[in-house]
């Protein structure tokens, strides 16, 4: 069982926050006594979904359910596209993001690129937290040495990608999405990460979606993810 004190997330929504990670080999009388003794407002805990023993304690003692996070692998193997999504997968190229590309990213992101993530579904938090928090969270990424990339589709900005080097051979596709002008066109079924980090020399990239983005879940399997690893996500406001 690991506490993480989460005081970043002070900054991005107002509370002070904990994490905790529950391993599969964890006590659940042990769990439960010392996430009782964290004095923190916001309360998140990860529980393998091979552990709903613990998942039930922890609703019955105040934690709410909001989300499983799935962890998915690609082996950068070419995948196979029909005509028209080769088409749109060549149309839309790449480039490392500036300063001004990542303010227009930003900008996106205040206009609700992001609905599905447990911080804008929780209603004590106010949806332009859950913005503000995903660029703070980006900033910092950046700024420890992220690839932030621009895709674009005739010359237009049209979504973004971050993508952090775990080792020589591993990335983890952190975030991305689509900009508002483009999402009803079908770009979102196109993804690049795995062309982008075998250019960087990788072999293999991992990403995590959440259960209540079933979407983008379907897209990341139908470009060859698999699926990995589930966690349960229970939250508690005290």
């Amino acid at each position: 069982m690991k506490i993480i004190d989460a005081f970043w997330e002070k900054r991005n929504l107002g509370v002070t926050t904990a994490e905790v990670i529950i391993e599969t080999d964890d006590d659940a009388d042990n769990v439960l006594k010392n996430i009782d003794e964290i004095d923190k407002q916001y309360i998140v805990c990860k529980v393998s979904s091979l552990r709903p023993d613990i998942s039930f304690l922890l609703q019955a003692n105040g934690f709410m359910f909001i989300e499983d996070q799935i962890e998915l692998e690609h082996d950068l193997r070419e995948v196979k596209r029909n005509s028209i999504l080769q088409r749109l997968y060549d149309s839309l190229p790449y480039e490392a993001m500036g300063r001004n590309e990542l303010d227009y990213l930003y900008n996106e992101i205040r206009k609700g690129m992001f609905s599905t993530d447990r911080i804008s579904l929780d209603p004590f938090f106010d949806k332009s937290k859950a913005a503000e928090r995903y660029i703070n969270w980006i900033e910092d990424m950046v700024g420890k040495g992220a690839i932030s990339y621009l895709m674009t589709y005739k010359d237009e900005p049209a979504g973004f990608v971050i993508i952090n080097k775990i080792d020589d051979d591993t990335y983890r596709s952190v975030l991305g999405g689509g900009y508002e002008k483009f999402r009803k066109t079908g770009l979102g079924v196109v993804l690049k990460e795995m062309e982008m980090v075998r250019n960087l020399g990788g072999k293999r990239v991992l990403t995590s979606v959440s259960s209540n983005n079933s979407n983008q879940l379907k897209v990341l399997i139908r470009n060859g993810y698999i699926p990995t690893k589930v966690e349960y996500v229970l939250i508690k406001h005290k």
